[in-house]
C-alpha cells in the first residue's frame, strides 16, 4: 500500500513538472512570437538528406537550427558518421526528448544545446545550417548567414536573399513543402 501511495505522488510530481515546462514553452512562444514546434516530416528529412549528399559530401560541421524533437539532427549524423552535428532549441521540452533520445539511442556525432540560435551562432561558423523553424527565426539568423558555406531551410526563406536553388517537394495539408538552399 505504501508503494502504491509512493508511485502515486511521484506520477503527480512528474504531471506537475510537465505542466510547468509546458507553460514555460508556452510563455516563450509568445514572448519571441514563435510558432509552435512541428516536427520535420520524413520526406522533408529524406530531401534534406539528399541535398547534403549530393552537394555538400565532405560537410563537417552541421548545425540543425531549432532541432526541436531531435529527428532531424540524428538522422542527419547517422547518415554522415565523419560529420559533428549539434541541434540547438529554445523550447525546454523538445530539447529534454532530443537530448533523452540522444543519449538513449542516437549518434555519438550529434550533441544538443539549449538556447537561442541566433547567439549561439553568432561568433561561429558552420559547413551547413539546416533550418525547418519559422519566419521569426528565420529573421533572426539571415546578418549570420556567412556564417555558414550553406543554408538548407525547409518551407520558411531567409528574409531578402536569393536563394541559390529551390525544390518544390510534396504538398500536403499544411500545403506545399519547399526546399531552399542558400550557398556562400
Amino acid at each position: 500500500m505504501v508503494w502504491v501511495i509512493i508511485g502515486l505522488y511521484i506520477l503527480l510530481l512528474l504531471v506537475y513538472i510537465v505542466l510547468i515546462i509546458m507553460s514555460i514553452e508556452i510563455a516563450i512562444t509568445m514572448l519571441f512570437k514563435m510558432p509552435p514546434e512541428l516536427p520535420s516530416q520524413k520526406k522533408m528529412r529524406n530531401a534534406v538528406i539528399s541535398e547534403i549528399r549530393e552537394n555538400f559530401p565532405n560537410a563537417k560541421t552541421i548545425i540543425d537550427i531549432g532541432s526541436g524533437w531531435g529527428g532531424m539532427a540524428m538522422r542527419i549524423a547517422r547518415e554522415f558518421p565523419n560529420a559533428n552535428v549539434i541541434g540547438i532549441e529554445l523550447m525546454p521540452m523538445p530539447f529534454c526528448c532530443s537530448r533523452m533520445a540522444r543519449m538513449l539511442w542516437g549518434p555519438k556525432n550529434c550533441r544538443f544545446f539549449f538556447g537561442d540560435a541566433a547567439r549561439f551562432v553568432k561568433d561561429k561558423k558552420f559547413d551547413i545550417a539546416v533550418c525547418y523553424s519559422g519566419t521569426p527565426l528565420m529573421k533572426a539568423i539571415a546578418p549570420h548567414k556567412d556564417n555558414f558555406k550553406a543554408v538548407v531551410a525547409l518551407d520558411f526563406p531567409l528574409p531578402d536573399t536569393r536563394a541559390t536553388r529551390t525544390t518544390e517537394l510534396h504538398k500536403d495539408y499544411l500545403g506545399q513543402h519547399v526546399l531552399y538552399v542558400y550557398t556562400a
